[in-house]
């Protein structure tokens, strides 16, 4: 009997023990390009737990309500122009005029800037490695360090660069979920483990694809390529979302397709629908 007793109290103790596994979420939040008043500034690499600067706008706030509880942390994944397919100010301006008078098909894409920047693109990566190392120290520093931490990721624009850079470090240490990639600079140059999510999304302007808006309402910062290997994923487990047919023209163009500031039409993708995601 006293032997019994003493296994019932013992045996909710025992429970937890083999259960605890702390499991917490994160969200890494990475920039791209900050404009061209700090066009010449490159990344620190500093980790933030808050936007530093609003670059985000709301979009990082809708993103967190929807995987609550969640830690959001950011890195700033801005380099200069030349560390971009436009290479320079100058290929950029005319990369501009040029698109303002092109209004036919993807047939004339020549008029944007889409060949791939190697020695660019691998140095945001190199620094993306930088940040997936002091992540992971940032996290080992938490008092209450989970045991399984999973990790999903978020960026816009020369942030997919440095996103590689964060995976290569951090895929040894954790468990990815969802992959949000918003308008990347040169997805198609190179890619990672698309195995490694459990969900991979593209969002952006379709300029690659058969039925593509002409080149005046085309991304021309980050002419859209597709990530490679994504466009074989099956519907549930992620895939390329474009901007809406019925998306007001005023709001597409060089600037106006990849600038987070108009890309509002992100919150018109409702459950149910491809591109919609939740923790």
């Amino acid at each position: 009997m006293f032997k019994s007793l003493i296994f019932l109290v013992l045996l909710p103790m025992i429970s937890f023990a083999q259960n605890d596994t702390i499991e917490q979420h994160f969200i890494i939040f990475i920039n791209g390009h900050r404009g061209a008043k700090a066009n010449k500034e490159i990344t620190n690499n500093q980790l933030h737990l808050k936007d530093p600067t609003r670059y985000w706008y709301n979009y990082d706030d809708t993103i967190i309500q929807r995987f609550n509880p969640v830690q959001a942390t950011y890195f700033d994944g801005h380099h200069p122009v030349t560390y971009s397919m436009h290479r320079n100010n100058a290929r950029f301006v005319k990369a501009y005029l040029f698109s303002r008078f092109c209004w036919i098909s993807k047939k004339s894409k020549w008029v944007l800037n889409t060949k791939f920047n190697p020695k660019g693109f691998d140095a945001r990566v190199e620094n993306g490695k930088i940040a997936g190392k002091l992540w992971l120290k940032w996290l080992d520093s938490l008092s209450n360090k989970p045991t399984r931490p999973i990790v999903h990721i978020v960026s816009h624009s020369m942030g997919y660069a440095y996103s590689l850079g964060i995976i290569e470090e951090l895929q040894s240490h954790v468990k990815f979920g969802k992959m949000l990639s918003l308008a990347p600079e040169s997805a198609a140059y190179k890619g990672f483990d698309l195995s490694l999510f459990d969900e991979v999304w593209q969002y952006g302007s379709n300029m690659d694809q058969p039925d593509a808006d002409v080149i005046y309402y085309q991304d021309g910062i980050a002419p859209q390529t597709a990530i490679p290997g994504i466009e074989k994923l099956p519907l549930e487990k992620g895939g390329r979302v474009f901007i809406p047919k019925n998306w007001p023209k005023k709001q597409k163009g060089f600037i106006k397709s990849h600038h987070l500031n108009y890309f509002q039409w992100f919150y018109w993708i409702k459950p149910g629908d491809k591109g919609f995601f939740k923790r």
